[in-house]
């Protein structure tokens, strides 16, 4: 059912600018004024207008016990916020293939596109999902130089973990149960009357579905930090997860120009940059004495190959340093959802019915 008698997407169009928020009766959508004649673009519109009207269910109304009361004054803290962001990112990439605005395709280039975000963000194995999810307050909105390497966004992993969730379910159910029926019976049970579920609950209902103890799931996963095995579940739906390395060698770092001058934004961990002593908001200057800039430094590290040292001088805080660096191999950087070769008949009939689409068509 719809719950209210009028809903209003309010569309702010900015030049450069991104985000929306969620109310019970209408949602704001902040958006680029010129952002809707190319196709990924306006995708990604529908994509936001997706995520905030499911948030009419998810959130607004099927909330956790600690946001059964809204309280405005004081922030508000949970670890189910995985499920209210994450859950609602998961269906704001299925929504629009299932409403047809997409074909499938597109669906798994995005599904590529947000597991590249994921894995190539090295928090994911320091900050468990359940705690990024308690801590949105003080650090998700309070970034630093350092939080790519100790956080993990709890809409980044927790589309992930829901995408693993209705995989689990429907492999085990012949796709005659999945996360939609998760959705339901939360609307059921908490949603309706707006009574705030805590987080055993959640993984209560969830488990009742799927039909199995999720317990082991829930601490790697969830309250642990263990990485997700992708390709486990995607097998069994005829898919698999493809690696892509770039071809320079690995240094490790992101540079963006700022005021005239090439900032050196982050530093990976245990990248040869940072080994080498090099921090985030020193000020790029040469390669091998000569100048270099951040739109040069991928061009740039193509003339070397892993374990070449390299000379990379820098300001920091205005004083002039020279580091070696080692060149390491380059990890993978890009990831595609790709047919597995020779799907059995079963895999491409659990692809048919989770996405309504043939596994041949992609070949």
């Amino acid at each position: 059912g719809l719950p209210y008698e009028r809903y209003v997407f309010l569309v702010h169009l900015f030049a450069q600018a991104y985000g929306g928020l969620e109310h019970k009766n209408s949602c704001s959508l902040i958006y680029q004024r010129f952002g809707f004649r190319d196709r990924e673009k306006y995708d990604r519109f529908m994509q936001l207008v997706a995520h905030e009207f499911f948030h009419l269910w998810n959130v607004k109304r099927i909330r956790p016990k600690e946001l059964e009361v809204f309280d405005y004054d004081q922030e508000n803290y949970t670890s189910c916020l995985w499920f209210c962001e994450g859950t609602t990112s998961y269906y704001d990439l299925l929504i629009p293939l299932r409403a047809g605005i997409y074909d499938v395709k597109s669906f798994l280039n995005n599904w590529g596109k947000e597991i590249t975000r994921y894995l190539t963000t090295p928090g994911r194995k320091v900050q468990p999902l359940s705690e990024s999810s308690f801590d949105a307050w003080i650090k998700l909105y309070r970034q630093d130089a350092n939080s790519g390497n100790s956080q993990i966004s709890y809409y980044l992993k927790g589309e992930m973990v829901s995408l693993l969730l209705d995989l689990l379910i429907r492999s085990r159910h012949n796709n005659k149960r999945s996360l939609d029926d998760v959705m339901l019976q939360m609307w059921q049970k908490f949603g309706k009357n707006e009574i705030g579920y805590t987080s055993e609950q959640l993984q209560e209902v969830i488990a009742s579905v799927a039909g199995v103890d999720l317990s082991d799931f829930f601490k790697r996963y969830i309250d642990g930090t263990e990485e997700l095995p992708f390709n486990q579940y995607l097998e069994p739906f005829g898919l698999q997860l493809v690696a892509q390395t770039e071809t320079e060698p690995y240094l490790g770092v992101r540079v963006g120009s700022e005021n005239g001058r090439d900032i050196i934004k982050f530093v990976e961990a245990d990248s040869p940059a940072q080994l080498a002593g090099i921090d985030p908001g020193d000020e790029l200057l040469a390669i091998d004495g000569i100048k270099v800039t951040a739109n040069q430094l991928s061009d740039r590290l193509k003339d070397y190959q892993p374990q070449d040292i390299i000379q990379i001088a820098v300001f920091h805080q205005d004083e002039l340093r020279t580091y070696p660096v080692t060149l390491a191999s380059p990890p993978a950087s890009k990831y595609h959802v790709q047919p597995v070769v020779n799907p059995s008949a079963t895999q491409k009939q659990n692809f048919d019915r989770w996405l309504d689409a043939s596994l041949a068509n992609l070949r």
